[in-house]
């Protein structure tokens, strides 16, 4: 559904303004249907939404008008996509996607440990940040900058030693360089009719609105 999407995002045309509509109506009835609460697609949406302007400000200085238009347009349309998927499914269920879909090895298993790690390196700079509250309870100021870029550099550190003790612990427990799972994901004949209706609707939109 992701890549249907996707795809009919960024094979419009030009000014296809009809087809932009649709396809952000059809994205606002995805959301709808999964429940998706406001608060939690402005909080995923708005730490992109600096980039989004950054690239559109790049066309619009490089382009003409109707460019910046159709860009900002297409990237908006396929970040809320992205945002849509990741609130709707879980990330290891995307990980077996990917696998399913012959994505190489891998590279499904540095994401994997990138998502992983990214909580051991939370949880240490949480632990960091807490140890150097207690022993400096103050407002920081700019002279404490460079304090804060060594905490930095120890951070660093500490989480790379952390990820090396995890890494030795996983192969001492059979790791092989695959993740296994115990519940394998299928497609239910209820997944393919969506699915069917869903690459229906955006064919629909795609052809009559161009």
């Amino acid at each position: 559904m992701f890549f249907a999407y996707v795809l009919a995002v960024l094979f419009t045309k030009p000014n296809a303004y009809w087809t932009w509509l649709s396809l952000a109506g059809l994205l606002l009835i995805l959301f709808t249907l999964a429940r998706v609460q406001i608060r939690w697609i402005a909080f995923r949406l708005v730490p992109v939404l600096p980039f989004v302007a950054l690239g559109a400000l790049g066309v619009l200085l490089g382009g003409s008008k109707e460019m910046f238009l159709q860009v900002t347009v297409k990237m908006l349309l396929c970040v809320g996509a992205a945002v849509w998927l990741s609130g709707t499914t879980p990330f290891t269920q995307l990980l077996e996607a990917l696998r399913k879909l012959k994505v190489p090895s891998l590279l499904t298993i540095m994401l994997s440990f990138m998502f992983r790690y990214l909580f051991v390196l939370a949880e240490e700079a949480i632990r960091m940040s807490r140890a150097y509250q207690s022993r400096c309870p103050r407002k920081q100021t700019l002279g404490d900058a460079e304090n804060i870029g060594r905490l930095a550099g120890a951070l660093m550190l500490r989480t790379y030693n952390r990820a090396e003790r995890i890494y030795l612990a996983m192969l001492s427990r059979g790791f092989s360089g695959e993740f296994r799972t115990l519940s394998v994901q299928r497609m239910t004949f209820a997944d393919i009719v969506f699915l069917a209706i869903f690459v229906g609707l955006v064919t629909a939109i795609f052809v009559v609105t161009q």
